[in-house]
């Protein structure tokens, strides 16, 4: 890894702990029993558009109140589909197919029981690059760190329905690349920023979700890509 992909790793990573800070309710904040021991948690379920997880929030402060708390933490796994910008070798056009891979990790933050919060993740990405009409894929692997604005709209409570709107900027760091078992790293950059869109519907704990992630670099490493012009990724999770 670059030393300008672990700059921004662990800037992304700082930038993400202090979300968590910032989105926690005055009373948990302050209560070392609401947090610390364990017993104020309480498993939900997640479901990011195809993509399961688990979910464990804490209580309201003062206990036992239906209103969801600031701070929610998951695991979720699912399909990713991803494409790529139409790309120009020479005088020709190149096409990209859309390709299904995966992705999982972890969230944190959220604060479903208020009105605009932040949520952080750390995921693992696999997206292919299939060229049209041709056998054969490349195979990427990223590191995905996106932090998020999440706005919450309805009801407050962990029993009630919500509607929300994410958006915000995503780290992509290149952790490994192949084509057909060859190692084609040196061809990409080991880093790509894009910007995320989604939203959702939270029902009783359960969460329908669906997220777009547009790529504002190229991926290619045009000291050793030759010829070909930008290619910018685009998914769907």
């Amino acid at each position: 890894m670059s030393r300008l992909s672990r700059s921004v790793f662990v800037t992304a990573l700082l930038t993400a702990s202090a979300v968590v800070a910032a989105t926690l309710p005055a009373g948990a904040q302050t209560r070392e029993g609401l947090l610390l021991t364990g017993a104020a948690s309480q498993s939900d379920t997640n479901s990011a558009f195809l993509t399961a997880g688990v979910v464990a929030q804490a209580p309201s402060p003062g206990g036992g109140g239906p209103v969801a708390s600031g701070f929610g933490v998951g695991a979720k796994i699912g399909p990713l589909w991803s494409s790529f910008d139409s790309a120009t070798v020479g005088s020709t056009t190149v096409n990209f197919d859309t390709s299904t891979g995966w992705e999982g990790g972890i969230w944190f933050g959220g604060n479903r029981g208020g009105r605009v919060g932040v949520m952080g993740e750390v995921l693992y990405a696999k997206k292919d690059q299939q060229v049209a009409g041709q056998t054969g894929s490349t195979s990427l692997k990223y590191l995905e760190i996106p932090i998020l604005m999440r706005v919450n709209i309805g009801s407050r409570s962990r029993n009630g329905i919500s509607v929300y709107g994410l958006v915000g900027p995503v780290f992509d760091v290149n952790l490994k690349a192949e084509a057909n078992g060859i190692d084609v790293k040196k061809n990409y950059q080991s880093l790509d920023l894009g910007v995320l869109f989604g939203g959702g519907i939270e029902i009783t704990r359960f969460l329908v979700e669906g997220r777009f992630n547009k790529g504002l670099r190229n991926v290619l490493d045009s000291s050793n890509a030759g010829s070909i012009s930008d290619i910018k990724t685009k998914s769907f999770a």
